[in-house]
């Protein structure tokens, strides 16, 4: 069997005879939950690395008035034909198919992504209610994002940026339309930020939207010894050759960054290597490392070694490097675009094109490590990235499952 579950089919017990189970059922035992997605992902990946934290909050009992009952998932595709066969066809059956058998009204189908939305069944008498995370709406309403670039208060140029795939071949348009059926069937869309809550009650006013920020480990962020002071500034940024990343816009700030500061920093590129990364690596009067691939570890010492995260990211559905930076005690230089900017302190985000804003904050976070004897993580920080904690998360979910 090629399909990948985790079932627990001894649920439902023989008093069907004697009782309604239907009415009876949530009376003597939690209510059912059954966590669906697409092809598997790994932890690494955004999407995926949700996925699994909401498993293991499932398997260690944070939901404690539900019942994980079973995960529906096939294993990755590698050729077209199988995917498109799973993806549109197979799996969906299978998802409507344990709901009609094996779930009620008083239970819960949460599928943990949108681009998964395609399999909300149809709706029928006695369907669960379902749930659809959505972290962000890119690709199914795609967009530009124009940046006003100045300097000095003098404006150098219009940055435009395509957020999402403009085009779209014809078999993705395809799935791009089952995906805002899906959408359109939930009971309700749980909503990573505040930003995409607004764009799902635009789109899909006949559906329940709110928001729940993903949770975050904070205490694992936390540095748990002491870190010697750097030898230069160390600067980081995270993220890939997406144009939305705005790497480019990093090393034009970088590039206009005193001559003190380009001789005692070092830039850290965490993400696939590109051509735009060996690029700067090449060009900018700054030390670079382009690290192509690192783990959980290896990059949480990076992290936490580092004196400065650069986000100038001109979209994100959620932006965990903010978040995952203040928590590790690192101060952060942000965008003030949405919705990484929900995530950042109050008045603390940057004119996501003014470069003179940016160098001037690069040259305060400088003057300060200069200053400095030894690393110390900033308390205040790790005390704002804790509003986004896992508690925080697991909270307001449960108010959501008890519905």
């Amino acid at each position: 069997m090629n399909l990948m579950y985790i079932v627990n089919r001894n649920l439902r017990v023989h008093l069907g005879t004697l009782f309604n189970m239907d009415r009876l059922l949530p009376l003597i035992m939690s209510r059912k939950v059954c966590l669906a997605r697409g092809g598997t992902l790994t932890r690494f990946s955004g999407i995926g690395g949700a996925h699994h934290s909401l498993l293991d909050h499932h398997k260690s009992g944070d939901f404690p008035d539900t019942k994980l009952v079973c995960v529906l998932e096939y294993p990755e595709q590698k050729g077209a034909l199988g995917k498109i066969r799973h993806r549109w066809i197979k799996h969906p059956k299978i998802v409507t198919k344990f709901c009609q058998e094996s779930l009620g009204s008083d239970d819960i189908l949460h599928i943990t992504d949108q681009e998964q939305a395609h399999l909300v069944p149809e709706r029928y008498h006695g369907r669960p209610k379902v749930l659809v995370t959505v972290h962000d709406l890119f690709h199914m309403y795609p967009y530009q994002e124009t940046i006003s670039i100045t300097q000095d208060g003098k404006e150098q140029y219009q940055q435009t940026i395509s957020v999402g795939n403009q085009k779209p071949g014809l078999v993705r348009k395809y799935d791009l339309k089952k995906l805002i059926a899906g959408l359109s069937r939930a009971d309700v869309l749980i909503c990573d930020s505040e930003f995409t809550r607004r764009v799902c009650e635009e789109k899909f006013p006949n559906v329940e939207a709110i928001t729940i920020p993903l949770g975050l480990d904070c205490e694992k962020y936390i540095p748990k010894t002491e870190i010697p002071k750097n030898s230069k500034f160390e600067m980081l940024f995270v993220g890939s050759d997406d144009p939305r990343k705005r790497l480019n816009f990093v090393a034009e700030i970088l590039g206009a960054c005193d001559s003190r500061v380009k001789e005692n920093s070092v830039l850290h590129i965490v993400g696939d290597r590109s051509s735009t990364a060996d690029k700067i690596s090449e060009t900018l009067e700054i030390e670079v490392i382009i690290h192509q691939s690192l783990d959980d570890e290896q990059l949480m010492r990076l992290r936490q070694k580092c004196d400065l995260l650069l986000f100038p990211s001109a979209a994100e559905g959620y932006g965990y490097p903010p978040i995952e930076s203040m928590a590790s005690g690192c101060p952060v230089l942000c965008a003030d675009l949405p919705a990484h900017n929900e995530l950042m302190p109050e008045n603390s985000c940057l004119p996501p094109g003014d470069i003179s804003a940016w160098v001037a904050a690069i040259n305060s976070n400088f003057d300060s490590w200069q200053e400095r004897d030894s690393k110390i993580p900033n308390q205040e920080l790790i005390g704002h990235s804790k509003r986004f904690s896992s508690e925080q998360f697991v909270k307001k979910l449960n108010q959501i499952y008890s519905f």
